[in-house]
């Protein structure tokens, strides 16, 4: 896992910073906004990369541990998906 967790710095820092285990689900959209506003765009930039790479591969199971890991949350892979399908919504053109 020690590999996956380097390739996902920017998600595991949003992840620990912004989606925490004391925020709710329902204010994803407004910590992504938040995020995007905050950091700076080499942040938000690898940040995108490395949710295009998630969309592309579909590894949900993969993600949801990786969120459970960091952020202490145990979210369906029908959760996972809508997470990132809300990340590619805020922070891309992809509509």
């Amino acid at each position: 896992m020690t590999n996956e967790q380097e390739k996902y710095e920017n998600l595991k820092y949003f992840i620990e910073s912004y989606f925490n285990w004391s925020m709710d689900y329902t204010d994803l959209g407004k910590l992504i906004e938040e995020y995007e506003e905050r950091e700076s765009s080499l942040h938000v930039d690898g940040l995108v990369q490395e949710i295009k790479e998630i969309s592309e591969l579909r590894n949900w199971e993969e993600i949801k541990d990786f969120v459970y890991l960091h952020g202490r949350r145990n979210l369906s892979n029908k959760k996972i998906e809508q997470m990132i399908e809300l990340f590619m919504v805020k922070l891309t053109d992809f509509k």
